[in-house]
C-alpha cells in the first residue's frame, strides 16, 4: 500500500514539473518572439528614415541640376536707310554675323528714283533741317541694347529721315553703332550730328565703306565685328 501511494505521489509530482517546464518553455518562447518583432520594427523604421533622408537629398539635387541659372541674352537690331541697296547690303551682313533683327528706316513718302532729282531733295531737307515722317516705327524698342544704325552719305551728312529715326526713341543705356556707304566722303559731319540726336547712347566706332571697297565689304564688316567683341 506505501509503494501504491509512493507512486501515485511521484507521479504527481513529475506531471507537476512536466508542466511548469512547458509552461516557461511557451512564456520564454512568446517574450522571443516579442523581442524579435521589436526589434524588426525598429530595423524597418530606421530603414524607412533613411530611404526618406536619401529620396529628399535626391529630389533636392535634382531641383538644383534642373534649374540651372539663366544667362541674359542682349537684344540687338540693325537699323538702316538706303536709297540704292548698298547700305542694305551691310546691314544684312551685319544681321547675319551678329543674329540681329533688321529695321529699314523708310520715309512715309518715298525718295523719287531719279539721282538728279534725289540730291536737290537731299540738299533742301539739310537746309530746313527737315525730319520728314517715317513710314514705320521699331516694335519692342526696349528690348534691344545694342543699335547698329546704317546710311548712305548725302551731302557729307546722313539723310535726314535718318535723324528723325534717331530722334523717336530714347537712347539712355544703349549702344549705337554706327555704319556708312559713300562714294567716298565717309561718314563725313553725321557722327557729331547723331550724337546730339542719340543722346545718352554710347556710340561705339563704327565701319564706312566706300564704293570700291563694297566687293570686299563681308571680310571688312567680319573684322569690324571682331573688333568690337561680336565674333562668333
Amino acid at each position: 500500500m506505501k509503494k501504491l501511494l509512493t507512486f501515485i505521489v511521484s507521479s504527481a509530482l513529475a506531471l507537476s514539473l512536466a508542466a511548469c517546464s512547458s509552461q516557461s518553455t511557451v512564456m520564454e518562447s512568446a517574450a522571443a518572439a516579442e523581442t524579435t518583432e521589436e526589434i524588426s520594427a525598429e530595423t524597418e523604421a530606421v530603414t524607412e528614415t533613411a530611404a526618406e533622408t536619401e529620396t529628399s537629398a535626391d529630389t533636392n539635387a535634382s531641383e538644383e541640376t534642373a534649374a540651372p541659372e539663366e544667362a541674359s541674352e542682349e537684344g540687338v537690331l540693325a537699323a538702316y536707310f538706303s536709297w540704292s541697296g548698298n547700305t542694305e547690303q551691310m546691314a544684312q551682313m551685319i544681321a547675319e554675323e551678329t543674329g540681329a533683327d533688321l529695321f529699314e528706316i523708310a520715309p512715309a513718302a518715298p525718295y523719287t528714283d531719279d539721282y538728279d532729282e534725289l540730291l536737290d531733295i537731299a540738299q533742301q531737307e539739310q537746309a530746313e533741317d527737315a525730319r520728314p515722317e517715317l513710314a514705320a516705327q521699331v516694335e519692342n524698342w526696349d528690348s534691344y541694347d545694342t543699335v547698329f544704325v546704317g546710311y548712305p552719305n548725302w551731302w557729307s551728312d546722313a539723310p535726314m529721315t535718318v535723324y528723325t529715326f534717331l530722334e523717336s526713341y530714347d537712347w539712355t543705356g544703349k549702344t549705337l553703332i554706327p555704319f556708312n556707304t559713300s562714294a567716298s566722303g565717309g561718314f563725313g559731319r553725321s557722327l557729331s550730328r547723331i550724337e546730339e540726336s542719340a543722346a545718352g547712347a554710347e556710340i561705339l566706332e563704327g565701319l564706312d565703306l566706300t564704293e570700291s571697297e563694297l566687293p570686299d565689304a563681308q571680310n571688312r564688316i567680319t573684322e569690324w565685328l571682331t573688333g568690337l567683341g561680336f565674333s562668333r
